[in-house]
């Protein structure tokens, strides 16, 4: 079957990309609650490789946090603009899909917030705008292409796990603190629990993923067993995260243990009877995945800065 492949027109008229109303509908487009999910992965990295706010160099943090806000953005909207057809067959409500915002107005500011990101990147450090072009290009590659990550199990690994990777790399860059034991569990342990986020996303995207001629695992292996795999990974990511914690880094284990409180939830969720029906109920190991990392991470910093 032959793949979709996205295709931006690179001539950007200023006043196709810059109005109002399509910047933002394209804030809506882009998931306002993973963005902000991105900054806590961000200020995470920073505050907890510094140990203490005091030893955060705060000016620069801000100017990477806008930075990052910029390509977090971009990546977004360019998939929304990507995945018309997937996301209209799983009836989603966000602006491309609707019809009002076209997916080459979103495409061009796609161009626009990488291009601005990347610049005030460039401006920071070399190191964070490495990192910052390193994110960029996971996520383009993860959205177009002749083979786009998306389009596999494998691929979406890559590009869910190592754009998280990257983002507390990144927080640590800006903050100018060093790399720590303790910031490096956090990072791979929510990071891979990011990739346990991108197999239950899938879970309810069936549709869109059939006509879109994806290789998701519910398309491989099936409902049932896929749902088996995901809580089976998202168990064994929780117990590693708290083992880690107990044995090398204390301040996390109430993150730890909230990710696999989580973990054992979403499991339950999965191969319950509470995960089938209709897409609401089948997104609920998705939203039980995105409400554990939402609380890990406020947890992890408010030890930080109340300690």
């Amino acid at each position: 079957m032959t793949h979709p492949v996205y295709k931006i027109e690179t001539a950007v008229r200023p006043a196709a990309v810059i109005s109002g109303r399509a910047v933002r509908l394209s804030w809506t487009e882009a998931r306002p609650a993973v963005q902000v999910i991105f900054q806590l992965r961000l200020f995470a990295g920073a505050l907890i490789g510094a140990g203490a706010p005091a030893d955060v160099s705060w000016g620069v943090m801000a100017a990477g946090a806008a930075a990052w806000l910029l390509l977090t953005w971009s990546a977004y909207l360019l998939n929304g603009a990507a995945d018309v057809v997937e996301d209209q067959s799983n009836g989603s409500t966000r602006p491309i899909a609707r019809g009002d915002l076209s997916a080459l107005t979103g495409g061009r500011l796609a161009l626009l917030l990488g291009a601005l990101g990347l610049s005030l990147a460039a401006a920071l450090s070399e190191r964070f705008f490495l990192l910052a072009l390193l994110l960029l290009v996971l996520s383009w590659a993860y959205s177009t292409g002749p083979a786009p990550l998306k389009n596999t199990v494998a691929g979406v690994q890559v590009a869910v796990v190592g754009a998280g990777l990257v983002t507390y790399l990144a927080g640590i860059s800006a903050a100018g603190v060093p790399v720590t034991g303790t910031v490096l569990v956090f990072a791979v342990a929510m990071s891979a629990w990011m990739g346990i986020g991108g197999l239950a996303k899938d879970l309810s995207d069936v549709a869109g993923d059939r006509a879109a001629g994806r290789h998701t695992l519910p398309l491989l292996w099936g409902e049932r067993r896929a749902k088996l795999a995901i809580a089976a990974a998202a168990v064994a990511v929780g117990g590693s995260f708290l083992a880690a914690a107990l044995a090398v880094a204390p301040v996390l284990v109430p993150a730890a243990a909230l990710v696999l409180a989580g973990s054992a939830a979403l499991a339950a969720v999965s191969l319950g009877r509470w995960s089938t029906g209709d897409r609401r109920a089948q997104r609920r190991p998705y939203r039980l995945f995105m409400l554990t990392q939402y609380s890990a991470h406020l947890t992890v910093l408010a030890e930080v800065v109340i300690r």
